[in-house]
């Protein structure tokens, strides 16, 4: 069977480091379409890097694509997923928040027989997480700690008057649950979707946001304990060569979930 056709919304840092890794042959796919809400975003990324398939709608791009991969933003996935079903592809979804706050999308795709296929992004452990749910979850807590210019401008801080220039100690500037944190930092605990996916859910998972004058990385740590026991882990993340304020993990876990999406697709 011929290489999976792959199809890129999105056309920022992680989604050219995807492109780089189909040029690299890290990814058995071949580009079929470019798209972005700017293209001529999409047009600088295809002549930036050589890349040989051509600039689409939303629509083309899934009737070119075998799967679809979303490296836009949350405002972006209920589109992406109807463009998934009407072309009849599987797709991946890295902004989870946008999942989290339209959950019937999930549903749609399901009973149209299209595959949302999910990335564990800048956090390690979701294997752990998703092995306790089967014997019960009790907690989930997430502690988020970034250094202050990374949350600096961010709405919710403007909105509530924290002011994060200028700290010499650690500061919560947020305690809430997942659904409350990706509607309050859209662009900063893409994380937090994540792990209330794989666990308890985006109302009963907690997460804490810190700015932390101290921190050089941004870190995440997970506590939950279960009818399993307790586990804790700490992901501590560099940000990408090419842009600063996104974790390289991020862009290593979406090629990751597209090699295996690619490999089950060739083996199918």
């Amino acid at each position: 069977m011929a290489a999976m056709k792959l199809g890129l919304v999105g056309c920022g840092n992680i989604g050219a480091d995807i492109c780089r890794a189909v040029q690299q042959g890290a990814l058995p796919v071949t580009l079929a379409a470019l798209t972005d809400v700017e293209p001529a975003k999409a047009g600088e990324l295809k002549q930036d890097l050589g890349l040989d398939c051509p600039v689409a709608s939303l629509e083309d791009n899934a009737a070119r694509s075998d799967f679809l991969v979303e490296c836009a933003t949350g405002d972006a996935v209920a589109a992406v997923i109807a463009a998934a079903i009407q072309g009849k592809c599987d797709c991946l979804i890295l902004s989870l928040g946008g999942l989290l706050t339209q959950p019937g999308l999930f549903e749609q795709a399901r009973k149209s027989g299209v595959r949302v296929r999910l990335p564990s992004g800048a956090l390690c452990g979701l294997d752990g997480i998703r092995a306790a749910r089967e014997g019960g979850l009790d907690r989930v807590t997430l502690t988020t700690r970034k250094p202050p210019q990374g949350l600096s401008g961010a709405p919710y801080l403007t909105d509530n008057g924290i002011d994060v220039d200028g700290l010499t100690e650690p500061l919560t500037v947020f305690e809430g649950t997942a659904l409350e944190a990706v509607k309050a930092f859209p662009k900063n605990v893409n994380v937090a979707a994540a792990l209330s996916l794989a666990g308890l859910g985006p109302e009963k998972t907690t997460v804490r946001v810190v700015a932390d004058p101290a921190a050089t990385v941004n870190s995440h740590e997970v506590e939950a304990e279960g009818g399993f026991g307790r586990l804790k882990t700490v992901t501590q993340n560099l940000p990408s060569p090419r842009n600063p304020k996104t974790s390289y993990l991020a862009s290593l876990s979406a090629i990751a979930e597209l090699r295996s999406a690619a490999e089950a697709f060739v083996s199918s």
